[in-house]
């Protein structure tokens, strides 16, 4: 029986623990857990701790981001030999036979991630965020549909992929690092798709973002493209300013316009991690 680990990295995730922690606690295929809790001061430690034993938590006292907590998770499985890996965001949960799905249709293709169907809680309506990188078809087939993106919401990776692309890139703390790392899983000449006979839950649908959050983060996708290991990064170097310059007068916001020295300051360690990530294993020495 394949081994599965599901890494969790909680926030100030109180609130949905108990259904997120269940239902993999539910799966019909067992998985362990390993729940790093990024310096949350809501009691989500002490709630792991009293109510799910059996899950290995890894308590932060400061936040270290979505991308370091994870790779923390991800190198303990490499180092327990687990044959896939699931990184679940403590906002969303899955059915009893995600799983078992999943892992059947990873032996019909190469593929290196793959994902269920990310749903609202409702599971009539498709996360808005998936929905607007997913071009496939939503009815439930048993078909892979390749993705060249799909959110680490709901990520399903297996060793072989794991060991050839390595970790997150420190280039990324919050943001665009499951970008990168799709970049890089292509690069290497691995598959990305999307199972819609299987099915996640993503419960974000009632938060809003500000704009000026919405602005800074469309400003930090542009050190992902900077850091595809499968473009070039003289060209990039010099488009991705004109593009915060058109994001500027688009938003009508100066944002944009202040990132740019400090993205421009960034092309250096940029670079060198661009380079790293197409290595084997990238990453993976510095956790």
């Amino acid at each position: 029986m394949s081994r599965i680990l599901v890494i969790i990295v909680t926030y100030n995730g109180l609130r949905w623990l108990e259904r997120c922690l269940s239902s993999v606690m539910s799966s019909s295929v067992p998985a362990d857990i390993f729940l790093f809790d990024n310096g949350s001061d809501d009691g989500s430690a002490d709630y792991v701790r009293d109510h799910f034993p059996s899950v290995k938590l890894v308590q932060s006292d400061v936040n270290l981001g979505f991308s370091k907590a994870n790779n923390i998770g991800l190198k303990h499985a490499l180092e327990e030999g687990y044959d896939f890996v699931y990184l679940l965001n403590q906002d969303a949960w899955v059915m009893p036979d995600t799983f078992e799905k999943l892992i059947r249709a990873f032996g019909k293709g190469k593929w290196g991630i793959l994902s269920p169907a990310q749903m609202r809680p409702d599971l009539q309506t498709p996360d808005k965020r998936f929905n607007r990188h997913f071009h496939g078809t939503l009815d439930p087939v048993n078909e892979v549909q390749p993705a060249r993106f799909v959110m680490a919401a709901h990520w399903m990776i297996s060793a072989e992929c794991l060991k050839e692309i390595g970790l997150f890139s420190p280039a990324f703390t919050h943001y665009g690092e499951d970008n990168n790392y799709c970049d890089r899983v292509r690069y290497h000449g691995f598959g990305i798709g999307v199972l819609t006979s299987a099915v996640g839950v993503h419960d974000r649908q009632a938060r809003n973002m500000p704009k000026e959050r919405r602005i800074y983060l469309n400003c930090q996708y542009s050190k992902v493209r900077l850091s595809d290991p499968g473009s070039s990064f003289l060209l990039q170097s010099f488009w991705q300013p004109l593009r915060q310059s058109a994001m500027a007068l688009r938003w009508l916001s100066f944002l944009p316009l202040r990132n740019i020295p400090e993205l421009v300051r960034e092309y250096p360690s940029l670079k060198r991690w661009r380079e790293e990530s197409r290595s084997k294993g990238a990453f993976i020495s510095l956790v």
